[in-house]
């Protein structure tokens, strides 16, 4: 990936991730719907010309897709990032 504009790198690496985070937010109760998107995201990376180039852009994707989506969230909320990071992964990843 080489891309030649801001835009032109946003429009390589954001769509899988868009379509897993809407899949997430689409998935309600049940998860199948979000593990269906992100088998499929990832067998297509794997499996294309360049799977390295394609599940860095993938993992790149979402990186960029988190942080902006966690600097809307600190501006809505009037916190920090630091701290918004640490309730979101004991809610999510310690329970």
């Amino acid at each position: 990936m080489n891309p030649t504009t801001p835009e032109a790198a946003m429009a390589a690496v954001l769509p899988a991730a868009l379509e897993l985070t809407t899949a997430y937010t689409a998935a309600g109760d049940d998860p199948s719907l979000y593990w269906e998107a992100m088998r499929r995201v990832l067998g297509e990376s794997l499996d294309g010309v360049d799977p390295a180039t394609a599940m860095a852009q993938l993992i790149f994707g979402l990186c960029a897709l988190s942080g902006i989506l966690l600097d809307q969230l600190a501006e809505q909320t009037g916190q920090d990032r630091a701290g918004l990071l640490a309730e979101i992964h004991r809610v999510y990843l310690t329970g």
